[in-house]
């Protein structure tokens, strides 16, 4: 069996160091600014002590969900790239099972596995 590292691509996007904020400042703050830079919305959010998984997509577009993680420590989101042949982005509906079929939780339990996952 494949594991998250072995075949989830990730990239780092975005950093609070970009939006002139601390990675030690409020979470909510954090990503509350990370969406206005984005213009997106959260369709679901799963947080974590190093880490937080979201699914983010374009307001009124239901096909557009993505993966991030956010790096807690050092204050990076990730971009997560699945490699199902989707391209466009997810509906809340396949969320679920995509964070189930490529293990993205553990992932967002352990974000320094990323690095791991190429860039």
């Amino acid at each position: 069996m494949l594991t998250a590292t072995d075949s989830v691509g990730a990239s780092v996007v975005l950093s609070t160091r970009d939006l002139n904020m601390r990675p030690e400042q409020d979470l909510a703050e954090i990503v509350g600014r990370f969406l206005r830079v984005g213009e997106a919305v959260v369709g679901h959010w799963v947080e974590f002590t190093r880490g937080l998984l979201l699914f983010v997509m374009a307001p009124e577009d239901e096909r557009s969900g993505e993966f991030y993680v956010y790096e807690r420590r050092n204050g990076r989101f990730w971009l997560l790239s699945l490699p199902d042949e989707v391209f466009g982005g997810y509906t809340l509906g396949q969320m679920r099972q995509k964070i189930r079929d490529f293990q993205l939780l553990e992932l967002a339990e352990n974000p320094a596995r990323l690095a791991l996952c190429g860039q």
